[in-house]
């Protein structure tokens, strides 16, 4: 019973820790775009007012391409979709930790829960296979 639960957490802590990083990477993504886009667009302003106004349109164009690039990639969705999952993850491994703590291991109940989150967020959330295997690297001996 508890050799199961620990194979059961350690499974559900290389995901719940991938798409963390995963998260945190496409906000950082989300961050840069946004503030490069703020940056091109004041510039834009600003050299518009000593040139004659060239200058304003090659700049907003790019602040515009890179905005778009964000909305193509839908980085919020991404975002959203990636915090979910490791959140319900974290959930997961609370509960986890709580049934070999308790003793009270309740296997139907348990899988159900598995397998409802695990359907979920591998129909909503980005692969995280490149962070899977840094895990892999980084936490197994």
């Amino acid at each position: 019973m508890i050799n199961e639960l620990k194979a059961y957490y350690i499974h559900y802590h290389r995901k719940c820790w991938a798409f963390k990083q995963a998260a945190k990477r496409l906000k950082r993504w989300k961050l840069l775009g946004n503030s490069l886009s703020i940056v091109f667009a004041t510039g834009g302003i600003a050299s518009a007012v000593v040139t004659s106004g060239v200058a304003l349109v090659t700049v907003s164009t790019v602040s515009v391409l890179i905005q778009s690039w964000m909305k193509h990639k839908d980085l919020d969705l991404k975002i959203q979709n990636c915090t979910y999952a490791y959140q319900s993850y974290q959930h997961l491994l609370n509960a986890i930790k709580d049934m070999m703590r308790g003793g009270d291991f309740k296997p139907s109940c348990l899988h159900i829960t598995m397998n409802n989150i695990d359907n979920y967020v591998c129909d909503n959330s980005p692969i995280v296979d490149k962070y899977l295997r840094i895990y892999h690297e980084k936490f197994t001996p």
